[in-house]
């Protein structure tokens, strides 16, 4: 080994022979911005992660020449936090991509900094602030502060108001065409995401307004990105991104939010444009995270698998000769409740139970850790960290416990559920302004929190999420309270959803469903079934805007299948017909106008 257990473990540096473990990291707390304060040191900061290919270019080159490895030694107080590990840290200090490198006040205030820099222009950094610490110490804190307070101020600008206008579906979608690359396909220059949420929500435009031009840019773009370098058609699964705007180049890391994201949308893309190709893209993604990423110790799955142009570049011939690239260590709360729902869901539609099977283990291992108040941020088989949870983890495991209690039926899950959150809720919520703060409120006795960790900040990511779970848990356990903190938090967005680039999408689609009210449709039949399947692509078709897909659990499943509508307490008659499925759920209209029976007519027990 090239380099200390410790610092390959703790630290998270390139795992190519290197001298970046020559600098003296130190983790992030009190201890090292003590230090920086007692000798009067800038704080240098490392924000890396463990598939990011530049990150280990800049450890194998520029944090390893002797100048900058001293330099830093001597002058700086080094600081080294892995991005997956610290979200928190990495929202508040990245400056625009990883690898990062921020400098910082001993007070952790942000002076400036960098993505990667080659040795010389590294160095040349370096030496600046160093001499303008020196030199301009009282400049550069009150630059700092400033932009503290800017941060704050920015924070503050989420706030719940009035009711939330369906216009604002419009004008989301409005900002989605106007980002569409119409000669490649996929959304925005170079370099090219897949964007999995603004594909999400041109699959929902396509399906609920069944218009031509949406289903146009989602084939295009599906078929491009399907057919380019940035599906991996050897072993499955995306990579994160491509250099060029014609889907050339990838960049070749794969991470596993990335990939339940995008094979979500390859997977009803398929069933509702009545495209296999496009479910067997999504089915081979699954395979790639069953397959590579499952740890069945934990049982969990990994976050990543790291960048290797060489192995990556070759056929799959080549392949099988080489070592493939490592995959994280470590397992992530959010991806694996994420993966809950999303393999709960395929299981269903692609006919594949084994897929469910493994969701519930993992969600199993989850909320046993949540149900002992020890649920942690990262996790592996030994056990959880000392990373506490985040609003993600708590919005996307109550997520997957509503899931799993579609699927199963199961009143343990619905219970977990209102636990978890409770227990959201408690730890997150703005009482007085609404929405969910990222981080929780630091406890008596605990450090004053550093720098810009003192601002509690409400991503939208995440409170979609909290949105969205409370939302179906409102309406699976029939209590508004829950349907009141969602709406509040829905409400904060409302003025400034624009400016979180391609989460704006995920607010409008999250706006379409709360404006909406679910529609159930159980699908009654044999697992795998081509009268099931049949009646599963015809319900995931339906143009209604808020869908309930679940299969039915009766001991005697009837064949061919039927489906069963429900529309709150009430419910249609079943639908045997797949092509009669789309036109029952249209005729749906006012409880007393439609052919709707309200089954606490039928069950007085209930």
């Amino acid at each position: 080994m090239w380099a200390p257990d410790k610092y390959l473990a703790e630290f998270r540096l390139s795992p190519n022979p290197n001298q970046s473990h020559l600098i003296n990291w130190q983790p992030w707390g009190e201890p090292a911005f003590a230090q920086a304060q007692a000798e009067n040191k800038p704080v240098i900061l490392a924000v890396s992660a463990v598939w990011c290919y530049w990150c280990h270019v800049m450890d194998d080159s520029s944090y390893s020449d002797p100048d900058v490895v001293r330099m830093i030694n001597e002058q700086f107080i080094p600081i080294r936090v892995d991005s997956d590990h610290r979200p928190d840290i990495n929202n508040r200090y990245n400056v625009g991509g990883w690898p990062t490198t921020a400098f910082l006040t001993g007070h952790g205030g942000l002076i400036g900094g960098a993505t990667y820099l080659p040795a010389d222009q590294f160095l040349a950094m370096l030496m600046e602030v160093h001499r303008a610490y020196a030199e301009d110490k009282n400049q550069i804190y009150e630059h700092s502060l400033e932009l503290l307070r800017q941060r704050k101020e920015e924070a503050g600008k989420a706030k719940a108001g009035p009711e939330i206008p369906a216009t604002l579906v419009d004008q989301a979608a409005r900002a989605l065409a106007g980002a569409y690359d119409p000669t490649h396909g996929g959304f925005g220059e170079e370099p090219k995401f897949p964007n999995a949420p603004v594909l999400a929500f041109l699959l929902h435009l396509a399906r609920t307004s069944q218009e031509d031009f949406y289903r146009a840019m989602l084939t295009k773009t599906l078929d491009t990105m399907a057919a380019s370098s940035i599906f991996d058609d050897q072993e499955g699964g995306f990579f994160r991104h491509c250099a060029n705007s014609d889907w050339s180049e990838a960049q070749w890391e794969k991470l596993l939010e990335d990939n339940l994201n995008v094979a979500r949308v390859y997977l009803d893309a398929g069933l509702v444009l009545d495209n296999d190709d496009y479910k067997n893209v999504a089915s081979r993604c699954f395979d790639f995270m069953v397959e590579t990423l499952l740890d069945p110790e934990v049982p969990a799955f990994r976050g990543s698998q790291g960048s290797h142009s060489e192995y990556f570049g070759l056929r799959l011939l080549g392949r099988q000769e080489q070592i493939p690239p490592p995959v994280d260590p470590s397992c992530y709360a959010a991806s694996n409740a994420l993966a809950v729902s999303v393999l709960l869901d395929a299981s269903v539609k692609l006919g594949r139970p084994a897929l469910g099977e493994t969701a519930l283990s993992v969600l199993k291992s989850l909320d046993q850790a949540a149900e002992a108040d020890n649920f942690s941020h990262v996790y592996d088989k030994d056990g959880p960290s000392q990373v506490p949870a985040f609003l993600g983890d708590w919005a996307y495991l109550l997520l997957a416990l509503l899931a799993a209690h579609n699927h199963t039926a199961e009143t343990s899950y619905l219970e977990r559920a209102k636990a978890v959150a409770f227990q959201m809720i408690d730890r997150f919520f703005d009482e007085e302004n609404g929405g969910f703060f990222d981080i929780e409120l630091a406890k008596e006795g605990e450090p004053e929190p550093i720098g810009c960790m003192q601002v509690r900040e409400k991503h939208l990511a995440d409170n979609l999420a909290a949105v969205l779970g409370l939302s179906k848990l409102g309406h699976a356990s029939v209590n508004d309270d829950y349907r009141s903190v969602a709406e509040a938090t829905l409400s904060a967005f409302a003025e400034t959803y624009r400016e979180h680039g391609e989460f704006a999408a995920s607010y409008g689609l999250a706006v379409d469903l709360w404006l909406n009210p679910p529609v159930e449709i159980t699908i009654e039949g044999p697992p795998g079934d081509s009268s099931t399947q049949a009646m599963v692509q015809a319900a995931t078709k339906v143009p209604y805007p808020n869908l309930e897909i679940k299969p039915s659990l009766a001991d005697s499943l009837p064949a061919p299948a039927m489906a069963h509508i429900c529309l709150n307490t009430v419910c249609l008659p079943p639908v045997t017909d797949p092509d009669k499925l789309a036109s029952s759920v249209a005729e749906m209209g006012s409880p007393q106008d439609s052919p709707f029976e309200d089954i606490f007519q039928r069950f007085t027990g209930l």
